[in-house]
């Protein structure tokens, strides 16, 4: 495996590749990697030659009173699990090479952004989707390899390579899982042991409501019964909503033959978890 913090290093590597006639995966990370992640890399390994991760945390996503500062950056850890489980090459560029000036353009979010975490993170998914069109643009993949447990990151990932044209399959790998069925996350290093021992409530709670859903209950019922289980095991409300696979928006009930998610974001003390079952499987 080799690394690179150069546009040139990568460019170079992949343009080599392509003429080789392989085909090129990208996994992009934000680092602090764990088996979520390792488990991207093993799937990109089966759907090209070669395996491109990017490791950049991209402050264009974090709002003003979020976790920059303190999100972790092992980056010795993560080169070395990333040539463990068979990546190519490792991208880890500094800020000053992803945005080395004032960036004068954007792009504009529709309604997609509007709830879930869009709406308590605002200009979040402007940030993603920024960072996300620029490493496609610099490692044009064949494909990309996105967890499900970002569902709504993915979803508007998937719109943007639809409407811009992008010539990239995307991959989206189901969540992995703790025993207890805890989403693995990096910031699940932040949960005491006592709150570690309740995160599980929330996968389970998603599934109760699919479940109550799925025969025939009531959406609103069963999201507030659900919250107020969570509130009463020391969760504090983002919000838990059912909503519209497609528009991404908040449904009062649910209609035959469509696909829908129910996702969920919780605090426990100071660490958000978040999670999501897509329904009808």
């Amino acid at each position: 495996m080799t690394a690179t913090r150069e546009v040139g290093g990568l460019r170079l590597a992949v343009r080599a590749w392509k003429q080789a006639g392989l085909r090129v995966a990208l996994v992009p990370t934000m680092g602090a990697l764990h088996a979520g992640h390792l488990d991207l890399v093993r799937q990109a390994r089966a759907q090209a030659d070669r395996v491109v991760m990017s490791i950049f945390v991209n402050p264009t996503q974090f709002g003003p009173n979020e976790d920059l500062a303190r999100y972790p950056r092992p980056l010795e850890r993560d080169l070395a699990l990333a040539a463990e489980v068979g990546t190519d090459l490792v991208f880890n560029p500094t800020v000053e090479t992803l945005y080395p000036g004032p960036t004068r353009l954007g792009i504009s979010i529709a309604g997609m952004a509007d709830h879930l975490c869009g709406a308590s993170r605002p200009g979040h998914f402007n940030g993603v989707l920024q960072v996300v069109n620029k490493l496609f643009n610099l490692v044009q993949p064949d494909v990309a390899v996105f967890g499900q447990k970002d569902i709504q990151q993915y979803r508007l990932i998937e719109t943007m390579v639809a409407e811009f044209d992008h010539p990239i399959r995307l991959v989206r790998a189901a969540t992995v899982r703790e025993p207890d069925g805890l989403a693995l996350s990096s910031r699940n290093v932040y949960l005491s042991a006592e709150e570690r021992a309740k995160a599980p409530a929330l996968f389970r709670e998603l599934n109760r409501v699919v479940a109550e859903i799925g025969g025939g209950g009531s959406v609103s019922r069963s999201i507030a019964e659900a919250k107020a289980r969570l509130a009463g095991d020391g969760f504090k409300d983002d919000y838990l909503e059912v909503v519209d696979y497609d528009s991404l928006a908040p449904v009062a009930q649910v209609a035959a033959g469509a696909t829908h998610i129910a996702a969920v974001a919780q605090y426990l003390g100071t660490t958000r978890l978040i999670d999501n079952v897509i329904f009808p499987p």
